[in-house]
This record gives C-alpha cells, sequence and structure tokens, in this order.
C-alpha cells in the first residue's frame, strides 16, 4: 500500500481533529431528525474547524483538508447553501446524484457499494493525511440493512479500514428513528434514537445527535457527543436570523428574550404590552409569543390588563 500524501511511514494514525472527541482515523455519526439542520449545524461545525476556533470549549487541530461526499441530494439542493452562508462555499466535494457518468444501477448491488465510497473518495484527490471527510449520509455504505447487527458491524469495519489506509477522519450523517408521542415510550437518551443496529454505535467512534426544540421540548436546540474518550456532554444552540446555528445567547430568540427582560421592570406598576413593543423594537406578534412564554416560566407575571412587571429574584 503506498503512503499518503503528507504521510510518513511511521505515522499509522492521523492528528486527532478535536483531541478526545473525534480522533484521527475515527468513524463518527452525526445523527438528528429529518429536517433538523444538520447540514446547516455542519456548515457552522466545519467553519470553526477550518479557523481553529473553540467548539464547545474544546480547540481543533489543524486540518490538512476538508472535504464532502453528498450521497442523496444535488449538491445546490443539499449543503451548498449553508456552506456558503457560512464563507465556506469553495470546500473540496463530490456529489454522486450530480455526476452523471455514475451508473445508478450499481446502487443495487449492497456488495458493491464500499467500492462506491472509495471511488467518491478518490474524487476528491488529493486527499492529504489528516484530512475530515463528511459523508451525506452514510446509510448506503452500511451493508444494506440498518437493522442488521451483522451488515453494520461488517461495513463499519470496512470503513474503518479505509480511513486507516488512507489516514483520514470520517463523519458519517444519519437519520433518526420516528419517536412516539408519548415521552415514556421514547428512547431518553438521545444517541439511542439514531436508526440502526447497536452495531453502529460499537464499531464507531464519537456520536453525535442534534434534536430540535419540538424534540426536547426546549426552546432552544440541543446537541450531544458521546465520545469514548471524554465525558457525553450536550450544548445549547439557536439559530440566527440567516438559519445558521449560533450558541444559544446569540441567537435570535434568545436576544428577543433578553430585550424584554431587560424592559420589564420589577416596578409594582410594571409596564404596558405598547409601551414594550414601542421600546423594544419588536413586533406585536413577537412580543406577545414572548410575554407569554416568559409568564409560562415564571420570569414575568400579569399586574393587570396588558401590563407585565419582571419578578423579583430577591
Amino acid at each position: 500500500m503506498s503512503v499518503p500524501e503528507g504521510r510518513t511511514p511511521s505515522q499509522e494514525f492521523p492528528p486527532d481533529p478535536i483531541p478526545r472527541i473525534l480522533l484521527g482515523g475515527s468513524v463518527n455519526l452525526l445523527a438528528g431528525m429529518p429536517g433538523v439542520g444538520k447540514s446547516a449545524f455542519l456548515a457552522w461545525f466545519l467553519v470553526r474547524m477550518r479557523d481553529g476556533l473553540e467548539i464547545f470549549g474544546h480547540r481543533p487541530t489543524t486540518i490538512a483538508k476538508m472535504a464532502i461526499v453528498s450521497v442523496d441530494r444535488s449538491w445546490h439542493q443539499s449543503s451548498q447553501l449553508w456552506l456558503e452562508l457560512a464563507g465556506f462555499g469553495d470546500i473540496a466535494h463530490y456529489c454522486l446524484q450530480d455526476d452523471m457518468e455514475f451508473v445508478v444501477d450499481r446502487l443495487e448491488n449492497k456488495r458493491g457499494r464500499m467500492q462506491i465510497l472509495r471511488e467518491a473518495l478518490d474524487r476528491l484527490t488529493p486527499l492529504p493525511f489528516g484530512s475530515l471527510v463528511v459523508v451525506d449520509p452514510i446509510a448506503p455504505f452500511l451493508g444494506g440493512n440498518l437493522l442488521d447487527y451483522d451488515a453494520c458491524m461488517v461495513a463499519c469495519t470496512k470503513i474503518r479500514r479505509v480511513c486507516r489506509e488512507r489516514g483520514i477522519t470520517i463523519i458519517g450523517v444519519s437519520h433518526a428513528g420516528k419517536q412516539k408521542n408519548d415521552k415514556k415510550e421514547r428512547y431518553l437518551r438521545l444517541q439511542d434514537r439514531i436508526v440502526g443496529s447497536t452495531a453502529q454505535f460499537g464499531y464507531t467512534d464519537t456520536a453525535m445527535y442534534l434534536a430540535s426544540p419540538e424534540e426536547t421540548g426546549e426552546k432552544f436546540y440541543t446537541f450531544m457527543w458521546n465520545p469514548h474518550h471524554a465525558p457525553a456532554a450536550a450544548y445549547q444552540l439557536g439559530r440566527s436570523a440567516d438559519g445558521l446555528f449560533v450558541p444559544w445567547g446569540e441567537s435570535s430568540v434568545a436576544i428577543e428574550e433578553d430585550t424584554l427582560l431587560k424592559i420589564v421592570p420589577e416596578t409594582p406598576d410594571g409596564v404596558s404590552f405598547a409601551d414594550l413593543i414601542t421600546t423594544s423594537g419588536l413586533s406585536k406578534a413577537t412580543v406577545h409569543r414572548r410575554l407569554q412564554e416568559l409568564v409560562s416560566e415564571r420570569r414575568i407575571e400579569r399586574v393587570g390588563h396588558g401590563t407585565y412587571r419582571r419578578k423579583s429574584l430577591h
């Protein structure tokens, strides 16, 4: 086997993209419900990786190259918009749906899909030692039946071998299964909601999950990761006006909340609904919605018709 570009014969594993969280040469999962915003999250995540900015308190290492293998949709219908908004529109990528020379009938052969993945990675050449590749989604390469433990185990092992051979790290985008309305019948741990057998966890590395407010009942998005070499942790995220992910405190909803909380006084007379609209600069609908939420959270209280005051913390 030839030595990949940038790799010395003594190097078996590339550097860890995020020490203790994303290990060099590993296979990792990022899951979430369809439409939750995984592509938008990845745009935020990859830009921070590129720029060496902290990600949830962890400093990434220098990445030789970042790239995306897009499998399920045309490039301009999937990640391109979010990456351009985030300032990473020139990321290296290969899109199977846009490759009009690809013979679609090859996908019918489950055993031949690993070769398709290898060929997709070849399209990203050069792919130097220490590169990070997102495969979106990774399900087509997991053996053909996500509920089949043996098939997933073999497929994950083969993908890990590809990572070792090429000196790269892979983040595979996955889906979550449908959840029942009754919270008592849902999986409590977010990572357990990833569609497929437990082989995906046993034969991959860090499992990550992005949950919407509707899924958790919180006002923020929840991102969690469950590494093998560090404690599992969860973080709160929001979205900016353009839809990109930001820390919760920088989100439009959190800013609205802070704005109203600063304006609503603790004085007995409080402040009127009309004055809140004028002072905050927010729309009538936004002020009404946030007031109802803050009242239900008992952070402010109604002291008269259309009049509110902030509850004292003393």
